[in-house]
């Protein structure tokens, strides 16, 4: 019985009772729900690591929109 910190939600739990586990970077994560596993296993580098990595991982520039329309409508004009 180790009592573990959560790296998603910060919550104290037993290793062996967690919801799951996850291996990243050579170290074992315990979780105290699958909804924090989930969260870890797609972005790992947001809950682990250096503050510069982190800082580098939110850097990412947001996602272009989406282009105007090739038939010249404005998007309201699609309904009519």
């Amino acid at each position: 019985m180790a009592m573990v910190k959560d790296p998603v939600c910060g919550m104290e739990i037993d290793s062996d009772t967690a919801a799951g586990s996850s291996e990243y970077q050579g170290t074992t994560y315990y979780f105290c729900s699958e909804g924090c596993k989930h969260d870890f296993d797609t972005s790992p580098w947001k809950y682990v690591g250096s503050g510069a990595e982190l800082k580098e991982a939110m850097s990412e520039p947001p996602p272009v929109m989406a282009p105007k329309p090739a038939s010249g409508k404005k998007w309201w004009e699609f309904w009519k």
